[in-house]
């Protein structure tokens, strides 16, 4: 499927990044830590730049980052998560000084996925969206007929990033649907391409799930993981993605 003018910023933001690591060097200043986890702290420092503007110097965001991570990774339990919290972290205190508002997130491409409940399904594609690529997209989840709450699968599946990197179920507006350079249709939601102005990816995944069955909610979260890295993959190819999140092993 063709993606259109998204892509190409995509991958215009792609080339000037690693230009401006080139210029200013890539290497964290946190010894202590493994090469993979400083590449992923220093792609949250990309997203900060490019979702700033610039407006603040990138060794002011850089140690930023490295606060943010230093309290997270204090009472962490599990630290495979850590980089993808540490940005979430990060904008929340740009939010709070001020330095960091809505309009300053115009540049990205925007990602509208929408099901029938942004429950599960929706919730889980846009947490796993912001997890395998912080900072190069605008992710929004909606429902055609939004749930009151989050399914509890999605944190029970997805551990911290169910946790963190979902929001609360909404209803689906067509200013957003027209707005969304990409949007991610799952299952019967009625949605046609001429609504949007972007490309739109329709999904047949399960939508009635038995959430007592463990087996069956993780095989259908994994297909998603799937479908998740896949448009990446077509969408941003310059961009690395961390290894899947959701994976069924075998019984």
């Amino acid at each position: 499927m063709a993606c259109g003018g998204g892509c190409e910023r995509i991958r215009d933001l792609g080339r000037s990044r690693r230009a401006d690591q080139l210029r200013i060097g890539h290497t964290f200043p946190m010894n202590e830590l493994s090469p993979a986890v400083s590449a992923h702290l220093e792609q949250v420092v990309d997203g900060l730049v490019a979702n700033t503007g610039g407006s603040i110097h990138r060794h002011d965001l850089r140690v930023l980052v490295n606060s943010c991570y230093q309290e997270l990774a204090s009472t962490a339990k599990v630290t495979t998560f850590l980089p993808v919290l540490t940005k979430r972290l990060a904008f929340k205190r740009l939010r709070e000084r001020g330095d960091l508002s809505e309009l300053s997130l115009h540049g990205l491409p925007k990602i509208l996925v929408v099901d029938e409940r942004d429950a599960t399904r929706g919730q889980t594609t846009a947490a796993l969206l912001r997890f395998y690529a912080p900072g190069r997209f605008q992710v929004s989840s909606a429902g055609i007929n939004p749930s009151d709450a989050v399914s509890h699968v999605v944190p029970e599946v997805l551990g911290e990033v169910g946790m963190d990197l979902t929001d609360t179920p909404r209803p689906l507006d067509p200013e957003s649907l027209a707005d969304a350079q990409f949007v991610i249709a799952i299952g019967e939601t009625g949605i046609e391409s001429s609504a949007t102005s972007g490309s739109l990816w329709e999904w047949d995944i399960q939508a009635e799930l038995n959430e007592d069955d463990e087996r069956a909610v993780a095989v259908v979260l994994a297909e998603i993981d799937h479908k998740v890295r896949d448009f990446l993959r077509t969408v941003d190819p310059d961009h690395d993605l961390h290894d899947p999140l959701v994976a069924v092993r075998d019984s």
